[in-house]
């Protein structure tokens, strides 16, 4: 393409060297002619896909959106799976959000099977993965989710206020709406 349009400029400067600029020249005609060339340039330089390296295959436009994982959620607008839930959620939206207690900037969401069988924990902290815990009937009644019962990690309800701890010591617990 590049090509045609350094020889379409070379024929029009040619040509233009050769018009005898006269008072009575034909302004109709030169338009026409201008428009023409300014058409043909335009549409020669028109094509918005890049070559990638000299591989020969074109570079596709990053469609916004176009960023679905594995399981067909949409991460750029606020999607990510749930296996609980066994589809894509928005955590604000579906799960109940906790924060730390030593350290107010790790949150963690919580989000329950559809039949409240299990919990799924989505922490803050990049290095931290999901985990999915079990429910459990307590003795003195009433339900605990843990992943081994020998409270390595408990979720519970206690006071209306959701809480998470760890061997016995809180970590988590739901944040007061304002």
């Amino acid at each position: 393409m590049q090509d045609l349009q350094v020889l379409f400029v070379s024929l029009i400067f040619c040509v233009s060297l050769n018009i005898k600029i006269e008072r009575h020249m034909n302004i109709k005609t030169m338009t026409v002619c201008l428009v023409c060339a300014g058409a043909l340039l335009v549409s020669c330089g028109s094509n918005r896909e890049k070559k990638a390296g000299d591989t020969g295959e074109m570079e596709k436009p990053e469609m916004i959106g176009g960023d679905k994982d594995e399981h067909g959620c949409i991460a750029s607008a606020g999607y990510t799976w749930s296996e609980v839930q066994k589809d894509c959620i928005r955590l604000w939206e579906k799960g109940v959000r906790l924060t730390s207690v030593k350290d107010e900037r790790n949150t963690l969401y919580i989000v329950f099977s559809p039949d409240s069988s299990r919990v799924e924990l989505f922490f803050s902290e990049e290095d931290i993965p999901n985990e999915i815990l079990d429910r459990r009937s307590l003795p003195s009644g009433g339900y605990v989710w843990n992943m081994e019962d020998d409270d390595t990690k408990n979720v519970r309800l206690e006071n209306d206020k959701w809480t998470v701890s760890r061997r016995g010591e809180l970590v988590y617990e739901s944040v007061a709406d304002k």
